[in-house]
């Protein structure tokens, strides 16, 4: 019995030590929102253990990679949006970014979401959004489906931020 409530403990230890937590600021500026710009940064990330900048030199077809990323991203978005509109290209009263740090080879990804007013200034911080991975193709195409994993679960935090 002691097994069982011990391996209970250390699951939700786990599932909890991956729960996202507001950081900064807030997200409640989002409520009235019917639309959200939204992008995926992986500038300052480290990529396969490289810095971004070392990944650009290898992987020859990053525009094309991050596109399908996105649209990876922003389907699932808006799949569990409950009426909230993703957008990457509508300008909007906020913008929530998604801070990639690490992705690895198989495009697990970890990083926090920032949500920006429209003075460019940060208005609420989460830290420690993780999301696995894909397990077969090129690594964007893992990072595309870490991107649908990583849209569905932003949605759920936006929702849970956002309750009236």
């Amino acid at each position: 019995m002691k097994k069982i409530y011990l391996a209970i403990f250390l699951y939700l230890s786990v599932v909890s030590s991956y729960a996202q937590k507001v950081v900064e600021g807030t997200f409640s500026p989002l409520v009235d929102e019917k639309i959200i710009n939204i992008k995926i940064d992986y500038s300052e990330s480290e990529i396969d253990e490289m810095p971004f900048e070392a990944f650009l030199e290898v992987e020859n077809r990053w525009e094309e990679g991050y596109n399908d990323i996105m649209i990876k991203f922003l389907k699932s978005l808006n799949k569990y949006s409950d009426g909230i509109i993703y957008s990457a290209k509508k300008e909007t009263n906020y913008r929530l970014v998604f801070k990639a740090m690490y992705v690895n080879r198989d495009g697990e990804t970890k990083g926090h979401l920032l949500l920006y007013d429209k003075d460019n200034k940060i208005i609420g911080a989460t830290q420690d959004f993780y999301v696995k991975g894909g397990r077969f193709g090129s690594q964007t195409n893992l990072m595309g489906d870490a991107a649908e994993r990583l849209g569905k679960k932003i949605s759920q935090f936006i929702k849970k931020q956002t309750k009236k």
